[in-house]
This record gives structure tokens, C-alpha cells and sequence, in this order.
């Protein structure tokens, strides 16, 4: 597969990241957030949008200005999700559609964001919030569903399992048209007759995910870019149980 020079796929990404100085160390405290401390921070997080529920917020504090350095958001989770099965095997795929739900709900809980003020990046803030409340969680099972993980590992240095989730047929479709031009996702981006090739394709590619849907039908750029950031960087998740 071509790779244009210079592009920022995640590997260069994180290259960036880990050779970048280490910022100096501040105290920071740990406790119960609340909704403002999240909407303080909300607007620095990559997906557009807050989640769907909130179940708890935990909030991180420079200990020497009482400033909020980050939070993290615990939600309840989907119905569905493939990587359960490798992460819980017979748990959460057995009975009946009613039976799975409710083990779901009573016994499963998303980390759904992990917000960290740029000024405090760097420093671990992070791995402290998730180390936290996976040691005393509201539920014997936690999961988190990230695109950024192989850029920012926090997930896992915190004790967390990771899993890589199969590709989407529509994703796995996409980029495979892509290799048969000899051309990258982050082409999408920038070769306006690339996309005008493949049009069909993505519009399609849209219209398959409800999280897309709304922009099937407008400007392609739109549905370019979100293809793009999706074959850029797929989803990975992430699980812990706790003892």
C-alpha cells in the first residue's frame, strides 16, 4: 500500500509523542467529579458529542492550584460488542437476548472518555484516572472502546487488557478498494480526485453505520474525512475484571 511521504499515520504520531520532552511532574489528586468538571474539559476530546449516559465521573486536580488537569467519564455500555467475547468468553454471549442484556447492565460499565488538559499531558494523569477507578469499580467488568490507543497507551499501562477488534465489512471493503489504486486512507484526505473516483463507494460506506448516516447524502469531504480517521486509526478495546 502507498504511504505518502510525510503523512502523520499513527506510528509517526507516536514517535512524535514519545521523543517529545517529559513535562515536569505536578501532585496531582485524585476524587468524585460531576458533570460541570467534565463540560470544563469536554470540548479538548476528539469525538464530537458527550456519551449517551453517565454513570460516574472521576476528576484530576493539580494538587498546588486546585486546577482540574483531566476526568474520566464511566458510561453504561452497548448491547453490543464483538470484542466481549474475547474479553469474557460465555459471559456476556449466553441466554437469551433478554438474559444477555441484563448481565450487561448489572455487571459491565464503559469508560467512555479519558480528557486530559494539554498543559498536563505527558505527566501520567491519564493512567492515574483509570488505575483509580478500575480499583474500585462500579462493576466486576470495565471495558473502553479507543482510536487513539496505539498513539496514547494509557489503557494499558493502567492494567487494562488490550483487544483488536476485527474490522467493519465496510471498513475491510473500503480499504481494500484503496490497495487495488494503490493509495492510502490518509489519501482520502487530500486527492480530491480520489474521492471523486470513489464517491460511490464511500457514500455507501456511510450510509452502512448509523454513526455516519447523516452525512451519506452531503458534501463527500465530510464523509472522506470520517473514512479516513477510521482506517487511520480502527478502534481497539479494551478490558479489565476486577479480583
Amino acid at each position: 500500500m502507498h504511504t505518502r511521504t510525510g503523512t502523520l499515520t499513527p506510528e509517526r504520531i507516536r514517535e512524535r509523542f514519545e521523543s517529545a520532552p517529559t513535562p515536569h511532574a505536578r501532585p496531582t489528586r485524585i476524587g468524585e467529579g460531576n458533570k460541570d468538571d467534565y463540560d470544563s474539559l469536554a470540548r479538548l476530546h476528539y469525538r464530537a458529542g458527550a456519551p449517551a449516559t453517565i454513570a460516574k465521573i472521576l476528576t484530576a486536580r493539580d494538587e498546588t492550584t486546585d486546577e482540574i488537569t483531566g476526568v474520566l467519564v464511566v458510561s453504561r455500555p452497548t448491547l453490543n460488542g464483538k470484542w466481549r467475547q474475547t474479553a469474557w468468553p460465555g459471559r456476556f454471549d449466553t441466554g437469551t437476548k433478554t438474559q444477555r442484556a441484563h448481565a450487561i447492565n448489572a455487571e459491565l460499565r464503559t469508560i467512555s472518555r479519558v480528557i486530559i488538559d494539554p498543559r498536563y499531558r505527558g505527566l501520567g494523569v491519564a493512567k492515574s484516572l483509570v488505575r483509580t477507578y478500575i480499583d474500585a469499580p462500579l462493576t466486576p467488568c470495565t471495558e473502553a472502546i479507543t482510536a487513539m490507543g496505539p498513539i496514547c497507551p494509557f489503557f494499558e499501562r493502567a492494567g487494562m487488557t488490550r483487544i483488536d477488534i476485527e474490522l467493519m465489512r465496510r471498513d475491510a471493503r473500503l480499504l481494500e478498494r484503496l490497495s487495488q489504486l494503490a493509495q492510502s486512507p490518509c489519501d482520502l484526505l487530500t486527492n480530491s480526485k480520489l474521492r471523486k473516483v470513489l464517491e460511490s463507494k464511500l457514500r455507501t460506506w456511510a450510509r452502512q453505520s448509523a454513526a455516519t448516516r447523516s452525512i451519506a447524502d452531503g458534501p463527500i469531504e465530510p464523509i472522506a474525512r470520517a473514512a479516513a480517521a477510521r482506517l487511520i486509526a480502527p478502534p481497539i478495546a479494551y478490558a479489565h475484571t476486577a479480583d
